[in-house]
């Protein structure tokens, strides 16, 4: 993904942050000193669900048996204004949400959309950057589209509980759907499918390793950061780090290194 794209996209996630009010005084209100903030800082270390086989937001090092990624650094930097360390609980991207609502993660970040909703069961932050979803095949198919509906009649991937799911179940286009992306792309590969649908960060890593081209673009939501609604300490914390990552060219050096 181009850099200037993606500062575009930074841009449009901070007018998005702003508008839905994220800053208005009653939200971020002190709380009790049982906050999950408090909590956190009390404990050391603040709980991430992420899902790490979604590069180059997050992905799992087996060399160095580390995480690494946009959506990790970032992560960083927040729990480097706490003062804490990060420990990560890493689940397939469709058990991230239920497990925030059920407070075994303190908080989320796994490229995930900041669409209306999950806004109905999480609050989510600023938007932080923004990309398409695209539509990928092999780069000697034949099959186009110009809508979702287009679709209909082939094996579609995605990956559970995405976005793009959420698209084709709106348009009425059948689909398999899969925790984990890894095998959306191995699928192409064995024509056990003939189309995935995914962010478009991540066709551009996989199309350095498989001849997939992209047959179809979707304009996507910015992507966030979500915690629970009555966390408000927690997300001013949050808000505060995208806002001074933007301000000053952090997150321009991060894009810099994960999509170009």
């Amino acid at each position: 993904m181009k850099r200037e794209f993606a500062v575009v996209g930074i841009i449009a996630g901070l007018v998005l942050g702003f508008g839905l009010g994220w800053f208005i005084p009653s939200l971020l209100e002190t709380g009790p000193s049982t906050s999950l903030l408090s909590q956190i800082e009390s404990r050391g270390s603040i709980i991430i669900g992420t899902s790490s086989d979604w590069p180059p937001f997050e992905i799992f090092n087996v060399t160095t048996d580390q995480y690494e990624g946009f959506d990790i650094e970032l992560c960083d930097l927040i729990a480097t204004e706490i003062g804490v360390t990060i420990e990560w609980s890493d689940m397939s991207f469709g058990a991230l949400i239920d497990s925030c609502l059920a407070g075994t993660i303190d908080m989320i970040a796994a490229a995930m959309f900041a669409t209306p909703a999950r806004g109905e069961q999480l609050a989510f932050s600023m938007g932080y950057i923004r990309t398409n979803m695209v539509m990928v095949v092999l780069d000697n198919s034949t099959i186009t589209a110009n809508n979702y509906t287009d679709l209909i009649g082939y094996e579609v991937d995605v990956l559970s509980g995405s976005a793009e799911m959420w698209e084709l179940d709106d348009a009425g286009v059948p689909y398999n759907d899969y925790p984990k992306a890894d095998v959306m792309a191995t699928n192409l590969v064995a024509n056990v499918s003939q189309v995935a649908f995914v962010d478009e960060p991540v066709f551009d890593i996989w199309a350095k390793i498989y001849n997939f081209k992209v047959i179809y673009t979707a304009l996507a939501e910015p992507c966030s950061l979500f915690t629970r609604w009555d966390e408000p300490e927690l997300m001013a914390v949050i808000n505060e780090v995208i806002l001074e990552s933007y301000s000053d060219g952090t997150l321009d050096a991060l894009v810099d290194k994960w999509f170009t």
